[in-house]
């Protein structure tokens, strides 16, 4: 009897470190409240945040006790709005990256909270300038990658729903052919909805 007592509490502790190590999967799409920010002499101008399109999919994988490895591949919509404070005239610059993201977490127990954060590679796909109405390509003023830092926070339920928050730092110079002391680094604020299809924790 005792030996049975065992084992139906050893099947039932293997069931549960089971259930907490299966890995998730998911996607999320949101928006960023994206900037630029511009180091240049002579230089005189205001910015203002950019609202763009965040979406991406996502694998978490578990690395042992209550951390987790989250793989992003995604798209985001960075940029700027610059207003000439002579004419008052509005140029907003669009520049859009598919990402990858390496996302540790630590996910605090029996709350559906977690909390992460890690590098982002981004691969530029296009930029756009808009200005009175008139667009043109601008692919060509910027680097073909940037190298974001990131750092949020997350919620599930235990349905799967989720909401993310999270703020992205461009860590590299993203203008293209700048001279020494010029530079332009992206920024954005980040708010999602998130699904898990499979949510085992």
């Amino acid at each position: 009897m005792k030996k049975l007592v065992v084992f139906a509490i050893f099947c039932s502790v293997f069931s549960s470190l089971r259930a907490q190590q299966t890995a998730s999967f998911g996607v999320s799409a949101g928006i960023n409240v994206a900037n630029m920010s511009f180091s240049s002499s002579g230089v005189s101008a205001s910015f203002s945040s950019l609202v763009g399109f965040k979406g991406y999919v996502f694998y978490d994988a578990p690395l042992g006790g209550n951390f987790s490895l989250q793989t992003e591949l995604g798209y985001d919509g960075m940029g700027t709005i610059i207003t000439d404070p002579n004419s008052g005239n509005k140029l907003t610059e669009a520049v859009n990256y598919l990402t990858l993201s390496f996302l540790p977490k630590y996910n605090v127990p029996q709350t559906g909270l977690s909390f992460f954060a890690g590098p982002s590679i981004g691969f530029l796909l296009n930029a756009k300038s808009t200005e009175a109405g008139q667009s043109a390509s601008d692919t060509d003023s910027y680097n073909s990658l940037d190298l974001f830092g990131v750092v949020g926070a997350e919620y599930f339920l235990p349905m799967g729903l989720g909401i993310t928050a999270r703020y992205m730092g461009g860590l590299t110079n993203v203008a293209k052919g700048t001279t020494s002391g010029q530079s332009a680094h992206n920024s954005a604020f980040s708010f999602t909805l998130a699904y898990k299809f499979n949510s085992g924790k």
